[in-house]
């Protein structure tokens, strides 16, 4: 029999999908409880323990895979369009966007349609992520209490699922500036980059998140507050110099910030960003990654007992 959880559409608890995506899991849960029983006298370092994380997810590579399509297929089941809509969604809001604000900062609706797109698909992908990766752990419980599974499995499931839908859109904007008249520029070689590291961003906020919803379940309602509220703090449909001057710090602040201004400056502009302009995201990026993983070590023996 299979169980949805109709709150969170990144969950699948089909047990004979379970059995099949996980041949390996109990070679892997054998290998990690004579490890642990083997060092329990000792403190894991940050590093090895990270290492370890990350290694054990080739036991599981293709049900990684597995996971994904099947979240994808889901997701669209008896759609019509099917995944045109994860064009669709952002498409119709740069609509509504642009018929209001093209006429309130008096630009032409043609590139500014454009411009707010290359805005509101990276954020999309981030919200996205954060919204549905948040409850990724919680809503994986059945397959947790069952087998060993490593902790990092199901919101990296929830990122790459949100990131393919990503790859999908910016495609598709591609084939949209180019009608409307906007150059296709060199800079769009770094494109892969700026994805890279704004995926690896996202899976350290949301590995943080998901292992603190299942200590504080009212987290998940206030994360989605914030993400509303952060969309009219970040310069997606006005640009930073709109800012006054004295609010500016306020916005710059903001660390989401730096990656949308990361693809404006690759698609919209067609300029190389500069050195600082990749550092900060960057940081940014290692700075969420440790703090995942910190929050992930310190609680991953405690995690199943809180489910």
């Amino acid at each position: 029999m299979t169980v949805l959880d109709p709150q969170n559409p990144t969950s699948i608890t089909d047990p004979v999908l379970l059995e099949k995506s996980f041949e390996t899991i109990s070679s892997l849960s054998n290998a990690a409880g004579t490890q642990a029983i083997a060092a329990a006298p000792q403190k894991t370092s940050f590093f090895s323990f990270t290492f370890r994380a990350i290694s054990e997810l080739r036991f599981v590579k293709f049900a990684l895979a597995s996971f994904v399509i099947n979240n994808l297929r889901r997701r669209y089941q008896r759609s019509v369009l099917g995944f045109a809509w994860s064009l669709l969604n952002p498409l119709l809001m740069m609509i509504v966007l642009t018929s209001v604000f093209s006429l309130l900062f008096h630009r032409d609706p043609r590139t500014y349609s454009i411009y707010v797109f290359t805005g509101m698909l990276p954020w999309t992908f981030i919200s996205e992520s954060i919204s549905t990766g948040s409850l990724s752990i919680t809503a994986a419980e059945n397959f947790m209490k069952k087998v060993y599974i490593p902790k990092i499995f199901f919101p990296l499931v929830a990122v790459c699922t949100e990131s393919i839908n990503f790859a999908l859109s910016l495609v598709s904007m591609m084939f949209l500036a180019l009608f409307v008249g906007l150059k296709l520029h060199l800079t769009l070689l770094l494109l892969p980059f700026a994805m890279v590291i704004t995926f690896f961003f996202t899976f350290g906020i949301v590995l943080a998140l998901a292992v603190s919803t299942v200590y504080f379940r009212d987290l998940t309602h206030l994360v989605r507050v914030i993400l509303q509220s952060f969309f009219y703090f970040i310069p997606i449909i006005y640009p930073l110099s709109a800012v006054p001057e004295k609010y500016a710090i306020y916005f710059q602040l903001n660390p989401f910030t730096y990656f949308i201004n990361l693809y404006r400056e690759l698609i919209f502009y067609g300029q190389f960003p500069t050195r600082h302009e990749w550092a900060i995201p960057i940081g940014l990026t290692a700075v969420t990654l440790f703090i995942g993983f910190y929050i992930l070590m310190k609680r991953e023996k405690d995690i199943i007992f809180r489910l």
